[in-house]
């Protein structure tokens, strides 16, 4: 789907030597109420933005569109609280071959069940009225090395468990971890660095140390 996996957030941005991912949402932070918003609460850090300013989360749809689904108001102090919606419609969502990757060349990866679809927030955005000024995302870092971790968010529509591996180019995409209908939050860890090539592990396990930062355009 789209450029690469290693390229954009989870469904491009993985650039991976060996990967493996698990997913859940029962994190601090986060509330996912059954058959209702899920919602994703925090400060970012080092807010210089003022007032009157919103958040937005943005989604990758299979048609190559990104579009805000969610978005939330700012405070001065850089507090908010963003609910997702409970469902995402099916014209927005990936087939299981998909979700995760694309442009790999060999490997294989077993999704069960097949038939699950799903997407993942590309980004969030801040906005000043129509006019977008930045970016905000959750991390421990500022250059990658092990040790170093990030943020996502991903929607399926059933319980999927996922195994095997994928080559991408130089990158080898291993995946071996499950995740719940609905919105669930990925800890995406660097575990090695080597050359070009990156190794992830993928899983519900957040260390201490990832603020919300801004990216101002």
């Amino acid at each position: 789907m789209k450029k690469t996996l290693l390229k954009q957030v989870f469904i491009f941005g993985i650039i991976s030597a060996a990967t493996v991912f698990y997913f859940s949402c029962d994190d601090s932070g986060v509330v996912k109420p059954e058959n209702e918003e899920y919602c994703i609460s925090g400060q970012i850090t080092n807010w210089t933005g003022g007032s009157n300013k919103t958040l937005h989360a943005r989604i990758y749809s299979v048609s190559g569109v990104r579009y805000s689904i969610a978005n939330c108001p700012i405070d001065a102090s850089g507090n908010f609280n963003l609910c997702l919606p409970s469902s995402v419609s099916d014209t927005t969502l990936f087939t299981s071959d998909s979700i995760f990757y694309s442009g790999c060349t060999s490997g294989s990866v077993t999704f069960n069940p097949s038939d699950v679809k799903g997407a993942e927030i590309y980004d969030f955005r801040v906005k000043s009225g129509d006019t977008t000024i930045g970016t905000v995302k959750r991390n421990n870092y500022d250059t990658l090395y092990p040790g170093a971790f990030s943020i996502m968010y991903i929607y399926v529509t059933k319980n999927v468990t996922v195994t095997g591996t994928k080559v991408c180019s130089s990158d080898t995409l291993n995946f071996d971890g499950s995740a719940t209908t609905g919105w669930n939050k990925v800890v995406k860890n660097c575990t090695r660095t080597i050359g070009t090539g990156t190794t992830y592990l993928y899983n519900t396990s957040e260390p201490s140390g990832a603020v919300w930062k801004y990216n101002p355009f």
